[in-house]
């Protein structure tokens, strides 16, 4: 199929503009549960996953924009991602019917910007390389035409909407399910159960309260049994790690919740 997974790609101002004015915008419903890091930074519920245009936002921050617009003619090959199960093990992923979708490799970029320095700025997005930053729209309007008639332009976008709200809906199911997400330009998209969540959430906060660089904190994680997070995702952490008390304050109310069930399926046993 012509419709291929790419990274949140570089294209210009004005093609994003015209890809909102053309395929729309659709607003998710929050979701109380589930984790979001992304460069790093962990964000707190509740997470809403947009799509505007061709994008997929999480809150306010661009964390995939999966499809090219204007649809180009030359088919892309998806990319792979790393998930990991309810142990922490990496496993090979088959293609899911509801769950998030795949994305492809990040591009590298030596450095990364603080995506939150202006909490009151209407849209964040993850950091692009340079000379993505540079295409010009004439490129992806060039791709556009190229012999496409105006019936084939409308087939192509009903089907990159149906992919878009698939994938948007994909990520919101798994946000809903408690699932952990790590977005990033450095490094493939990392996404794990609930099970692999809780297991990451007993033992994050502490290390990086008390982590002293990025190797200490991947230390730390191995030694709590979090063995997927590599030395680039811990350096992404640890430049966040004043967000431990965020962290601290969610591991405190999953804990209430846990003891708060553990004691209804004790009342219920008791009858």
């Amino acid at each position: 199929m012509w419709l291929g997974c790419a990274v949140v790609s570089g294209q210009s101002w004005d093609a994003t503009d015209q890809a909102e004015i053309d395929l729309g915008v659709t607003t998710g419903v929050p979701q109380a549960s589930g984790f979001v890091f992304i460069e790093g930074r962990y964000l707190a519920p509740p997470y809403t996953v947009t799509r505007k245009g061709n994008g997929l936002f999480i809150n306010r921050t661009l964390v995939e924009r999966p499809v090219p617009w204007p649809p180009a003619v030359t088919p892309q090959v998806p990319g792979t991602e790393k998930r990991v199960d309810g142990d922490g093990a990496a496993q090979p992923q088959a293609e899911p019917q509801n769950e998030a979708p795949q994305i492809g490799e990040r591009k590298k970029v030596l450095s990364v910007d603080d995506l939150f320095d202006d909490e009151d700025s209407d849209e964040e997005t993850v950091p692009l390389a340079e000379d993505e930053v540079k295409r010009p729209v004439a490129e992806a309007t060039a791709a556009a035409g190229n012999g496409l008639s105006a019936e084939e332009i409308a087939r192509r976008k009903a089907e990159t909407l149906a992919v878009l709200e698939r994938l948007r809906k994909g990520y919101e199911v798994a946000l809903s399910q408690g699932e952990v997400f790590f977005f990033s330009q450095r490094h493939n998209r990392v996404n794990g159960t609930y099970g692999t969540a809780r297991l990451l959430m007993g033992v994050l906060p502490a290390a990086l309260r008390y982590a002293k660089s990025p190797q200490d904190l991947m230390s730390r994680l191995y030694q709590g049994g979090i063995t997927f997070i590599d030395l680039t995702m811990c350096a992404a952490l640890y430049g966040h790690r004043n967000t431990f008390p965020l962290l601290e304050a969610r591991l405190a109310r999953i804990e209430e919740a846990e003891r708060e069930e553990e004691r209804k399926r004790n009342a219920v046993r008791r009858r």
